[in-house]
């Protein structure tokens, strides 16, 4: 649990103790502006030269004794010898045995750590000795602290500490709002082990969490142990989980987490992870043998992430995964996940790049295999073809302001109830640049030639056949400045009109299978793209013009876009189309759907984002969003935004008119309390899809924080899910609980980590 907070520190500062209070000397609470930085105050240096190697000085208000036995100093006494510094009201000295004991206060110092208490016996050669009542405190270089108080604390040797009935914690002085509190504690540097006996977490006095033994690592590498539990609660009942994690070689680990989900059973985990110089991945798997929610028995998941270089020009990998059932995503993870995990990715690849002809030469080879889960219906939805194999090559050079590229891409599609075969695809193309000061002409021409080879399908037979097509585009733009003052800031505006012509002969194609092809949605950016398909199966007829303008505000010190919009719209010389079935159809209008957008910092505190596109055939809005959020500050945030598509999913694989408002907010109550939540309704069902609604809470020196999340969300026509994350959190030290923040973060536009906010 402590392998966290101890990476970095060293000497007596790693240690525990116990009824001596964690307040700073001097009674300073860690939140006052006097508050010292130190809980022990540093010591006195004599100021004199450095000392020869194993030679002691002592300097006192007086100093009595044989020189070479004993020596006695009282009053403001300094020993120093190497890196070790003791401050004390009286010592005793005894030369042949290298022995001092100092009292009735006395302060020891080595390297960055320091000890206070009121005696002490020290053989200063040895580094061995005892304090009774002490205090210990050390900052690593990365500003981790730890400090401690301990009734007994031994220093066995070089690098060997004991502590009885102590207590420590990471905080800043005077700040003991929570602590570890152990009956024994060993720290051994030798051999990178600290081990706690009988040991205890209490929180505001109130102790949460009870061990009889613990051990951990003290520089901060891995070591083998039980990691900290996690404690979950939602729709499925309470889950628990105790991972232990295993320190197998400085090169691979693994970790085994039982997980008990209260409703369903005890699922097993394990994630082995690997590091060569040459190769490195992770191997995961989950197995729940006998779920009692599911209609399913044995529940399981397996991922593997692997990436190879073979050498200088030579990598692969291997990208993996697999579920038990359709279920898995729904039962187990969020709705972001379920969303993102519907073709699950098997696949192998190769990728080499080279040097050809004084041109870049890349080349890439794979097999690729997807699991498509169904949605909660049963439905698959459009499974992806499998790619066994594709091959794909691209070379290109530059010659000034001319650049060659060459492309080719061979892919034999298979699947299981669809027209399989394979394709060939050839694409070269030469542009040119004309670059400016106050614009850029940018033309381009290519050649598309795509061979099929089609197998037999549907009592069908084999058929090959090929397309041939030219394609021809100008990009062109010219941006005008001005300087501009906006609330008493300065600014740079930018006006940037752009023309983009593409030509592109129309092709029937509805004789080709779609393999890999789609059509992208119609937004600003799809106005500058020749081809509104992704993938080579479908190339669109065009003779078209591109006309848009652009603004941009940039911060006129440091360079920084603040602001951006713009306008654009299609002009259609020719209305021949060509439709995602491959049949050749004539566009409604001369002209495509006008789309805008604004996005940027209208003012320091206030963003906004918002996207339209106006159906200009039928004079109404195809689909808009808009959104407003106003963050004066990191942990000040509230905002909200509206979002209306005609036709859109609403759940999985549900469609239909999409009306939906979401507000949000992440905002203080005091210093220390924060409120969280997010709503989100459904004007087009008429109720809400998704509340979360949290707290957070910071103590008064930042050294624990604590949150607690609520979340109710629809994940289907009749079906919804409940969570709540729990998650108390121990500055540089461990986390108890299930962790919030990413679900808070996908959740809430523009929030920040409470713990992040308490340290600006």
């Amino acid at each position: 649990m402590a392998a966290a907070v101890l990476a970095g520190l060293s000497l007596p500062a790693m240690l525990q103790a116990e009824p001596l209070s964690l307040a700073a000397e001097g009674g300073a609470a860690c939140h006052r502006p006097d508050a010292p930085k130190q809980m022990i105050a540093p010591v006195k240096t004599s100021g004199e030269g450095a000392l020869a190697e194993g030679a002691i000085r002592v300097n006192a208000d007086r100093v009595i004794g044989q020189s070479d036995v004993r020596v006695r100093a009282e009053g403001d006494v300094v020993v120093e010898r190497g890196n070790q510094v003791l401050n004390a009201q009286w010592i005793d000295y005894n030369q042949p045995q290298d022995t001092v004991q100092a009292g009735e206060r006395f302060t020891l110092e080595q390297g960055g750590g320091r000890v206070s208490g009121e005696r002490l016996r020290y053989k200063m050669d040895t580094r061995q000795g005892e304090a009774t009542n002490a205090r210990f405190e050390a900052e690593s270089s990365s500003g981790r602290r730890l400090q401690g108080t301990s009734q007994t604390l031994r220093m066995d040797g070089e690098n060997r500490y004991r502590l009885e009935n102590g207590r420590f914690n990471t905080c800043n002085p005077g700040d003991e709002s929570w602590y570890i509190r152990a009956k024994s504690i060993e720290a051994d540097y030798e051999r990178n082990v600290g081990v706690a006996r009988h040991a205890s977490l209490v929180v505001g006095g109130v102790p949460l969490f009870y061990t009889p033994w613990i051990d951990f690592p003290l520089n901060g590498n891995r070591k083998s142990g039980f990691l900290v539990p996690t404690f979950k609660a939602g729709s499925d009942g309470a889950e628990i989980t105790v991972p232990y994690y295993f320190n197998l070689a400085p090169n691979y680990d693994l970790t085994l987490t039982p997980k008990l989900y209260s409703r369903r059973g005890l699922q097993l985990a394990g994630q082995f992870r690997y590091l060569q110089p040459k190769y490195q991945g992770d191997i995961s798997l989950a197995v729940l043998p006998k779920d009692q929610l599911s209609r399913y028995d044995t529940r399981s998941k397996v991922d593997w992430n692997h990436q190879h270089r073979f050498s200088r020009t030579l990598s692969g990998g291997v990208d993996f995964h697999q579920v038990s059932d359709d279920d898995y995503y729904r039962d187990f993870y969020n709705r972001t996940d379920i969303a993102t995990n519907v073709n699950l990715n098997r696949q192998l690849w190769l990728r080499h790049q080279t040097e050809l002809w004084t041109g870049r030469f890349d080349s890439y080879a794979t097999v690729q295999k997807y699991q498509t889960l169904a949605n909660a219906d049963g439905y698959k939805g459009d499974q992806p073809y499998s790619l066994l194999p594709r091959l794909s090559s691209q070379w290109q050079k530059r010659f000034g302001i001319v650049n060659l590229q060459m492309f080719g891409q061979y892919s034999n599609f298979r699947h299981d109830s669809k027209q399989e075969g394979s394709r060939l695809v050839l694409n070269p193309s030469v542009s040119a640049e004309f670059n400016r000061s106050w614009g850029y002409i940018r033309p381009k021409l290519g050649l598309h030639a795509t061979y099929y080879s089609l197998d037999s399908h549907n009592g069908a037979p084999a058929r090959n056949f090929s397309r041939i097509l030219p394609t021809f585009s100008v990009d062109s733009g010219m941006v005008f400045e001005r300087p501009a003052s906006w609330q008493g800031r300065d600014y740079v505006q930018t006006l940037e009109p752009r023309l983009f012509y593409t030509y592109i002969p129309t092709k029937q194609q509805n004789d080709i299978p779609l393999f890999d092809t789609a059509e992208n949605s119609f937004n600003y950016s799809q106005l500058f793209r020749e081809n509104r398909f992704s993938g080579h199966d479908r190339i669109n007829a065009a003779n078209f013009l591109t006309m848009a303008v652009q603004t941009r505000l940039y911060d006129a010190k440091n360079g920084e876009e603040r602001f951006s919009a713009g306008l654009g719209q299609r002009l259609y010389f020719t209305r021949d189309d060509v439709l995602l079935d491959g049949s050749r159809v004539q566009r409604r209008s001369g002209h495509s759907d006008l789309l805008a957008f604004a996005d940027g910092r209208v003012t320091d505190n206030i963003w906004l984002n918002s996207e339209v596109h106006y159906d200009t055939s039928q004079n109404a809005a195809a689909k808009y969003h808009f959104g407003l959020r106003y963050s004066p500050e990191p942990g000040k945030t509230v905002g909200a935004r509206y979002q209306y598509r005609r036709h859109g999913e609403i759940y999985d694989d549900v469609y239909g008119k999409v009306r939906r408002a979401d507000v949000y907010f992440q905002w203080p109550v005091n210093r220390n309390l924060y409120l969280v939540g997010r709503h989100s309704y459904s004007f087009s069902e008429h109720k809400p899809v998704e509340h979360l609604l949290g707290m957070e809470y910071v103590s008064g020196c930042g050294c624990w924080s604590l949150s607690a999340v609520g979340q109710h969300y629809v994940n289907g026509v009749n079906s919804s899910k409940n969570s709540f994350f729990l998650q108390l959190r121990l500055r540089d030290l461990s986390s108890l609980g299930n962790n919030p923040f990413e679900q808070l973060r996908q959740s809430i536009p523009g929030y920040t980590n409470i713990d992040e906010v308490m340290r600006k």
